[in-house]
């Protein structure tokens, strides 16, 4: 039977000693952090518009609100890109604002075609979902321990404890590292994180045949 140790996982491909050219986390990094500099800078321009048409951001106010918020997103974007411990959640924070705002614009735009039969807002209440589907998903990563451990370039093998019989291996489907026992594997087991089978169908069928 697999491991149910969940918090034991780390991304498939991790390096015993992290380095600059074996990041396993690198890539995914990298897009995360484009997509928090385009999603702050989203943010503080859609709040300044929705205060700006209440009245709010008028003289001396809102040019510091603005330059406040373009600050504190290029500060936010410059730690995270660095990689540096306190910017791990204001990032979140930034994404998942993001994806609250494209899904509450998507929301607006159904509900227009719904009122209004104006067809053409189907096609941005598209985008928007999407955007918001996208942000979200990112800012989702943040609560993978492998992710973690990358993003602050700890040493992922330090939080195995391999017991007697137990090796690691990748799941097939999302390519998380677990601690397993190969000799107990069967279908009914499942990866902890995405929940897909450890044990194909063609190859449980194959050392069935083989044992028979």
């Amino acid at each position: 039977m697999a491991s149910n140790r969940a918090d034991e996982m780390v991304l498939a491909g991790s390096a015993p000693t992290p380095t600059p050219g074996s990041d396993p986390i690198a890539h995914i990094h990298r897009g995360t952090s484009f997509i928090v500099l385009v999603d702050g800078a989203i943010v503080v321009y859609l709040l300044a518009t929705a205060l700006a048409s209440m009245g709010y951001l008028g003289g001396t106010v809102g040019s510091i609100f603005i330059g406040t918020g373009v600050f504190s997103g290029l500060m936010i974007y410059g730690g995270y890109r660095n990689r540096k411990p306190w910017a791990y959640w204001p990032a979140v924070v930034i994404l998942f604002l993001a994806s609250l705002m494209f899904a509450s614009l998507a929301f607006l735009n159904v509900l227009q075609v719904l009122v209004y039969g104006a067809f053409t807002g189907l096609l941005f209440a598209f985008l928007m979902g999407w955007a918001a589907l996208g942000s979200g998903r990112r800012a989702l990563f943040h609560w993978h321990p492998g992710y973690r451990m990358g993003y602050l370039r700890l040493n992922p093998m330090d939080s195995f404890n391999l017991q007697d019989g137990e090796m690691l291996a990748a799941c097939p489907s999302c390519l998380a590292v677990l601690a397993i026992q190969p000799t107990m594997l069967g279908q009914a087991d499942r990866c902890p994180h995405c929940s897909a089978a450890l044990v194909s169908q063609e190859l449980f069928n194959k050392y069935n045949d083989e044992e028979a």
